[in-house]
């Protein structure tokens, strides 16, 4: 094969574009720390950056889903605790009005009652910034109010719904009674009953009739302490069983934010194994690099010049 000076000047100046591109690479990578700058670099490794990248997203998707629900959660826990401590007074009230009571007590122990349903309206309108806690998804809302029907006469009428507020731990359909946060306020103070096209709580129609017994002339002392102690129980009953619903999901939620925080330490540790670069490596690398450089430029300089023509001269 006859070999031209043209054929020895292009494989040296491809061999030597060749030494400067891996040298610039070696310093692209340093700069950063990043092996992986484009596709090119190394296919297979952005493969499984794109994936172990994505898999952290939605790590950190979920571990902010579990806070925001432990959040939601513990302040509900708090306000439910709240209300089982009033309907104990509730309790205690009932029993000192079943026995012997003249008729202050009886319209002191009612003007008490008639606070606790206005406190117990307060509490169950608290809310965790601008969302109310037991507006069901009507969460914007004011879900509790007073007011006094013309028909009925007084009640605390419900402005929420009964749909739950959910925060899903993992991808798939969510599960209603597996991923939601709140308590609804039917929940907590129903059953709902309809009075003329208001949504009324049993709760509080207890202790509206409760309260509306003691103010009359002659209290049913019979009635009070067995119909409305009954009741007591049954509501105290329900609230507790709601709050240990809720203690459970609180459990299950904490569990998961360990899972998923132990999943954050493997997955940003696969993602620094696959992206970053080995420093030291990548020294050693980009030295040779350079000494090869170098002497390709120093060789280059000597057989380059080289043709007929200098001896020609």
């Amino acid at each position: 094969m006859r070999v031209t000076n043209q054929m020895m000047t292009n494989r040296y100046l491809t061999s030597l574009n060749k030494a400067l591109e891996r040298q610039t690479k070696l310093q692209e990578q340093m700069a950063d720390g990043k092996a992986i700058h484009r596709p090119s670099d190394d296919p297979i490794k952005t493969i499984r950056s794109l994936r172990f990248n994505t898999n952290l997203v939605m790590n950190e998707q979920y571990t902010q889903n579990v806070k925001d629900a432990r959040s939601w959660m513990e302040s509900t826990d708090g306000v439910m605790s709240d209300i089982s401590s009033v309907l104990i007074r509730v309790k205690e009230l009932t029993i000192k009005a079943g026995g012997a009571n003249e008729d202050t007590s009886y319209k002191s122990i009612a003007a008490e009652i008639d606070g606790i349903i206005n406190h117990l309206v307060q509490i169950g309108n608290s809310k965790i910034g601008d969302r109310s806690l037991f507006a069901g998804q009507m969460d914007k809302t004011e879900p509790l109010k007073r007011i006094t029907d013309p028909v009925y006469g007084d009640m605390v009428v419900y402005n929420g719904d009964n749909n739950r507020i959910s925060m899903p731990l993992q991808m798939g359909t969510i599960n209603s009674d597996l991923d939601s946060v709140n308590l609804t306020g039917s929940e907590v103070f129903g059953p709902i009953v309809d009075k003329g096209g208001n949504k009324s709580l049993d709760l509080f129609n207890h202790l509206i009739a409760l309260k509306e017994e003691l103010e009359k002339p002659t209290p049913d002392v019979s009635r009070i302490s067995n119909e409305f102690l009954a009741f007591n129980e049954a509501d105290h009953t329900r609230v507790l069983e709601a709050q240990t619903r809720l203690g459970e999901r609180m459990t299950q939620y904490e569990m998961t934010q360990n899972m998923l925080e132990k999943s954050y330490v493997t997955i940003t540790g696969d993602v620094a194994a696959n992206e970053d670069v080995d420093l030291a490596r990548a020294l050693i690398d980009f030295t040779t690099s350079e000494n090869v450089y170098r002497a390709a430029l120093a060789i280059g300089s000597r057989i380059m010049p080289v043709s007929l023509v200098d001896f020609l001269r």
